[in-house]
């Protein structure tokens, strides 16, 4: 086995370059099986398995793997948070989980009504906060790849998409329990109602604990992913 040389890996990198990838793990992995393919040839076989590869590697080809990746790192992403859900869920785990509970419970009996109600926005400012960072780390893996190969086209982590994804529907949800009722019914006391304020308790508890699982499952993808 063979080095390419460094004209060799150019012409390697604007083949990848002129594809119409989104996916930037099947970028590095189609981009790595390119190399290690070529470097099993002489120098003389270079450009016709260089031709062959792109033969193959058509749009056709590619597009599906990175579909099949999407549903892979949803799929996976899902998994990760279930089982750290369970393991919180379950002994001796289950202690740390209830006093968690239990002090939050606390701590929101204790605040006045008004500020009960306006509770549930201050979690969610701190979760678009590490959701924000998150990114930016996913954003700069990603950046040095496309700099290195010379991609100027939209290309992530397809973790960090359904990272984002997830992200949406926390926002969702807190639009429909929050900011939806308040439009809808706009009152001087909306957040100092019954109805709003259990909500409101109920749903900082549920996005809390989404949110932990979400950051747990990036901690340990983030560890072989691009995120």
């Amino acid at each position: 086995m063979r080095q390419l040389s460094e004209k060799e890996v150019d012409q390697v990198k604007k083949a990848i370059a002129y594809k119409d990838l989104t996916s930037a793990e099947i970028l590095v992995e189609i981009y790595d099986h390119y190399v290690s393919h070529l470097e099993t040839f002489e120098e003389a076989d270079f450009k016709d398995e260089l031709f062959e590869l792109e033969q193959k590697f058509r749009y056709s080809y590619y597009n599906p793997l990175q579909e099949n990746f999407e549903k892979t790192a949803k799929k996976e992403l899902r998994k990760i948070q279930w089982s750290i859900c369970k393991s919180y869920l379950s002994w001796p785990k289950i202690i740390f989980t209830a006093l968690v509970v239990i002090i939050l419970t606390l701590i929101f009996d204790n605040l006045e009504g008004k500020t009960k109600g306006l509770a549930v926005i201050y979690p969610m400012g701190v979760a678009v906060l590490l959701f924000g960072l998150i990114a930016l780390k996913s954003y700069l893996k990603v950046r040095k790849i496309k700099k290195n190969i010379g991609i100027a086209s939209k290309v992530q982590s397809s973790f960090l998409t359904n990272l984002s994804l997830q992200f949406q529907m926390i926002l969702g949800f807190f639009n429909l329990f929050v900011l939806i009722p308040k439009i809808f019914f706009d009152n001087p006391i909306w957040f100092e109602s019954t109805y709003f304020i259990m909500a409101s308790f109920l749903f900082s508890l549920f996005y809390i604990g989404y949110l932990f699982s979400l950051i747990e499952a990036w901690k340990v993808k983030s560890k072989t992913a691009l995120i």
